[in-house]
């Protein structure tokens, strides 16, 4: 079975529409140029449009110094016109992305680093396993990956269900044998191909969050011959992506209630 992004993010779209009272605005920071970067921004910024949300880009050279990003943050955190911030990643190598994405205030940090919303793209894994109606409870779960955006969030969220996810990383001894244990496979470690066929079960279900590129294409983790041995998985472009920004539009909505609780 493949599981498919689009219906799942166009049901969290139609709920958002029922809840949505005001319009709030969502206030991206850029710094530089990367391509991707810029094309995901690209694809938020239409999304928002979409659902008559507010969408603001402030757009940062890539010689910005470090202090002037603190700056901006700060004065966002206190605009009453911007409900929510995103500080597009990643930032420029030389700096301290921990730092800078702390000074976010809690009810604004709509992308879950440290603020009050979960984190768009482990929502997003949780929104298709519950749309898919696959039981997590008792399963055996292994993380592959454990950064900021998804393998951290994730182990946290799973851990506050009672649940106990294995989690891998690149200082992992014999991945394989993680893998082959597991019934359910989440993997965000940007490695085409790392996911191989003699690596899983026969039943195991695949939710695939990677995103890197081979062959001028965006590829997931997974190797494409896994799909013939697998129970279910998740594809890569149309999974995992969708859902992100539909959760991610959700936490912005959800600024909303927070500002008038």
């Amino acid at each position: 079975m493949i599981l498919f992004g689009k219906p799942v993010a166009e049901n969290i779209y139609l709920q958002i529409k029922k809840d949505l009272k005001t319009a709030p605005t969502l206030g991206v920071i850029l710094v530089g140029e990367d391509s991707s970067s810029v094309s995901y921004i690209k694809i938020k910024e239409k999304k928002a449009a979409s659902l008559g949300l507010g969408f603001q880009l402030f757009h940062l050279s890539g010689i910005t110094p470090e202090k002037k990003v603190t700056e901006l943050i700060r004065e966002l955190n206190v605009n009453k016109y911007i409900s929510g911030i995103v500080v597009q990643l990643p930032l420029p190598p030389e700096f301290q992305t921990e730092k800078i994405l702390k000074q976010i205030k809690g009810e604004k940090d709509v992308d879950g680093f440290y603020g009050s919303f979960m984190a768009p793209t482990a929502q997003a894994i949780l929104e298709i396993l519950k749309f898919y109606k696959i039981n997590i409870k008792g399963k055996k779960i292994v993380i592959i990956g454990h950064g900021r955006l998804v393998g951290q969030p994730l182990e946290k969220i799973l851990q506050g269900q009672g649940l106990k996810p294995v989690v891998c990383d690149s200082k992992t001894v014999d991945l394989k044998a993680k893998t082959l244990e597991a019934d359910i496979i989440v993997t965000a470690a940007g490695v085409p191909s790392l996911i191989k066929p003699e690596m899983v079960k026969a039943d195991t279900i695949i939710i695939d969050a990677g995103n890197s590129e081979a062959a001028g294409k965006i590829v997931g983790d997974v190797d494409s011959e896994v799909y013939l041995k697998i129970k279910a998985y998740s594809p890569v472009p149309g999974g995992v992506g969708p859902v992100t920004v539909a959760c991610l539009m959700k936490n912005i909505v959800e600024t909303t209630k927070m500002s008038t609780s």
